[in-house]
């Protein structure tokens, strides 16, 4: 991918993510059973949190990464997710939220990190927080600093390899109310699921489309 592809899909990522987004529509494709999603923020749970999905060439491909939590972690402990956390008081915003979070959980600094927009947020019922995404780009792939209190791993995934059909399936899942068969992303040994994956499907359904036209 040149470096004029890559500009390219930038300005069109931007002007896509100030139009309708898929929302509800994309998230429902990652809904395992017996599981509820609000993409309504009017409706948001008391607790609120934000993350980042962040962009940057790898070599010859675009990439993002994710994130093992912690099994200890009490909440959503040994899943994957998005660099991100909880609204804080000091946080002057959401998109500050994402840029904190990332700082302290990948060591990237937030002035290297321009943002792009945002996606859908994702009620989330079983914890009571409403999640929202932001866009994230990097003109290079970033050097990460991994604070193993709050990662447990790091993987950098290209967008290629999470377009590929193949790459999508189901696959049952642990959960502290027990165990469910869930939609998700396969990729480096570990399963993309939940909340994450209904973010990503929402992505990559604005990002296909991108490709196409």
């Amino acid at each position: 991918m040149s470096t004029a592809d890559i500009t390219s899909i930038k300005a069109k990522l931007q002007k896509a993510l100030s139009n309708t987004l898929p929302g509800e529509e994309a998230h429902l494709e990652m809904l395992p059973n017996g599981r509820s999603v609000s993409s309504d923020s009017s409706l948001k749970p008391t607790k609120q949190s934000s993350v980042l999905l962040l962009l940057f060439k790898d070599g010859d491909t675009l990439s993002t990464c994710f994130i093992k939590r912690p099994s200890a972690m009490r909440n959503h402990g040994g899943q994957m997710a998005f660099p991100g956390g909880r609204f804080e008081q000091q946080d002057t915003d959401l998109i500050h939220t994402a840029l904190r979070e990332t700082k302290e959980e990948v060591g990237i600094e937030e002035s290297s990190i321009e943002i792009l927009g945002a996606l859908t947020p994702v009620g989330v019922e079983v914890s009571n927080f409403t999640i929202f995404p932001f866009i994230g780009w990097c003109i290079e792939k970033p050097h990460f600093i991994i604070d193993s209190k709050e990662v447990d791993q790091l993987i950098i995934v290209p967008l290629s390899k999470l377009r590929d059909k193949n790459t999508r399936g189901f696959k049952t899942v642990k959960t502290v109310m027990g165990e469910l068969i869930a939609p998700g992303y396969s990729v480096e040994q570990s399963f993309i699921w939940g909340a994450t994956g209904m973010i990503l499907t929402e992505f990559l359904s604005i990002y296909n489309r991108i490709l196409e036209n």
